[in-house]
């Protein structure tokens, strides 16, 4: 607790600060940050129907968004933890999320009453936006303003909650445990809230409510979340575990013409040396490169000389990235899925009884899966998985096959995609079907997700050593934002390449989906993903056989 302040700067006092009180005011900033995040899957409506944007363009775009909010939470998690802390990462950048919803909301409202004009019946492929460069620049500095704050949000507020209970006291790590549970719970009932009332909003009542309402939601969670200042532990910014693994990177290169001696003579390293770390870590063979960190040449300045646990912790997090960039691969249907999905369940009948329903309500079905497995997770499989697999290597292997089963359900959910995109193109009239054909690749997303996310996590956590076992979620992060980041990019390029011999028009080019040919892209992501898939089985069974030989 000595790195714990209160909000005067002064020693906390574990009766009056932390604890399950100061957690309850994090909670509801869980529930409105969710529940805005999951109505963002619903951007591509936004796009198509205040900017008449093409598909292809819409869906860039949106993913785009999508993987800068991801990597930019892992900015925010390297801020917050060598500058700033966590608290002030949420407060100070929390409202640059209001502000770029306010932009959009007011372009949105602007586009309502002044609409591009523009002929798409006789071109097909316009792109009206680009011809209102104004609105461009409100549209992008509203959602970089949008992806900053919701991104250093993200990464700060799990670890800022992290931050009010002390692991070293048993009954508060059981509290920490449920306040993780609490907080998964709370994601997705704010998931579920956002994708049935405010996806509702935006879908039948315009943007710029919808966007309106947003912005207030945030405005209200920060509110609350800033009422509990004087119930906070804080933590002081100790640096970055980042800055560790660049220090033998940066100093390794420095001696990489110095030959290695045999035996370090003038090694300063004593046992005393590494007493600040949280484990000490013994030499292996592994990546022998960076081994010339620990040359000893008269200088011991951390960028000038590492211990061997620092070197250990850069080699273990080395032998992890093969692990990291496969996933990446393995995660390209994820944010594809939920970008096109909806727009194209908006052709079909949304009736479902009486009630019109909103397309991307179909969100909530994946949320309410991840709901369900958390549950089974937390309470069945953990308890059941711990007594059978006791040693390490059984652990780290079952952690990579549950990954691998994650990512067949994502192949298999790409196939019944283009399956059910096949039947909607045949149909006479798509409006003849339901949208709930759509339902079952949903569950088997839902059912990707969870497993994949969940069992990465515990992988990366599992692995890591001690100090720098807070990257572990700044791994998943960058998974998931780069393969969205590279779904705009797969986008662009299946446009440009499908063009040629096609008279000119993509599989993705229009701006209807009755142009399109999705069923062929979805089966080009099957086929995709299925290389993807052995691409990952290929790295986990290479770093499982050099887990067991050590």
């Amino acid at each position: 607790m000595e790195t714990m302040v209160n909000w005067r700067g002064n020693q906390v006092n574990q009766n009056k600060h932390g604890g399950v009180r100061a957690t309850l005011f994090l909670y509801l900033l869980v529930i409105v940050r969710s529940s805005i995040n999951a109505a963002n899957t619903n951007l591509v409506g936004f796009f198509r129907s205040t900017h008449n944007m093409t598909i292809a363009r819409s869906v860039i775009l949106s993913t785009n968004f999508g993987g800068a909010t991801w990597i930019l939470s892992i900015l925010g998690a390297f801020v917050a933890d060598s500058y700033i802390g966590t608290f002030k990462a949420i407060f100070f950048f929390g409202p640059f999320e209001i502000l770029g919803y306010g932009l959009l909301a007011f372009q949105a409202h602007h586009s309502s009453l002044h609409p591009p004009d523009c002929n798409i019946k006789q071109n097909p492929n316009t792109d009206c936006e680009s011809l209102q460069g104004w609105k461009t620049l409100l549209l992008y500095l509203g959602l970089f303003m949008v992806a900053s704050g919701e991104g250093f949000m993200r990464s700060s507020t799990p670890a800022f909650g992290s931050d009010q209970f002390d692991t070293n006291d048993p009954p508060q790590m059981k509290q920490k445990i449920r306040f993780f549970d609490f907080a998964a719970f709370g994601t997705c009932f704010g998931a579920t809230f956002g994708l049935v009332l405010v996806v509702w909003v935006q879908s039948f009542k315009g943007w710029n409510l919808g966007l309106g309402v947003c912005a207030l939601f945030i405005l209200s969670g920060l509110i609350i979340g800033a009422t509990g200042t004087p119930f906070y532990r804080y933590r002081l910014p100790g640096g970055s575990p980042l800055t560790r693994i660049l220090q033998v990177i940066v100093v390794a290169f420095k001696k990489r013409k110095i030959v290695m001696p045999e035996k370090n003579i003038e090694d300063p390293e004593l046992p005393a040396a590494d007493a600040s770390d949280a484990e000490m870590l013994s030499g292996t063979k592994d990546l022998r490169f960076l081994d010339k960190a620990l040359i000893y040449t008269g200088d011991t300045n951390s960028w000038s000389y590492c211990t061997i646990s620092q070197v250990e912790e850069t080699k273990s997090f080395l032998k992890m990235l093969p692990i990291l960039f496969s996933a990446v691969l393995c995660y390209f249907p994820f944010a594809l899925f939920f970008t096109l999905t909806a727009p194209v369940a908006a052709t079909m009948n949304t009736h479902l009884g009486g009630i019109r329903i909103a397309p991307a309500a179909l969100y909530s079905v994946p949320v309410l899966i991840q709901w369900i497995v958390l549950v089974l997770y937390n309470r069945l499989i953990i308890p059941l998985v711990g007594r059978y697999t006791s040693n390490k290597y059984s652990i780290v292997t079952t952690h990579l096959v549950r990954a691998g089963v994650g990512f067949v359900f994502a192949m298999i959910a790409t196939i019944v995609a283009a399956l059910v995109e096949r039947k909607r193109r045949m149909a006479a009239d798509p409006k003849d079907l339901s949208f709930l054909w759509m339902l079952p690749q949903f569950i088997l997303v839902g059912l990707m997700e969870v497993t994949s996310f969940i069992e990465l996590m515990e992988f990366f956590n599992n692995q890591l050593p001690e100090r720098i076992k807070s990257l572990g979620s700044s791994m998943v992060f960058c998974i998931v934002g780069l393969s969205v980041w590279l779904d705009g990019a797969i986008v662009a390029v299946v446009s440009r390449v499908t063009r040629i011999g096609n008279d000119g028009r993509g599989w993705l080019d229009g701006m209807t989906f009755d142009t399109t040919r999705l069923d062929l892209f979805y089966g080009m992501l099957a086929v995709l993903e299925f290389v993807s898939l052995l691409n990952f089985a290929f790295w986990a069974r290479k770093y499982l056989l050099r887990l067991r030989s050590q």
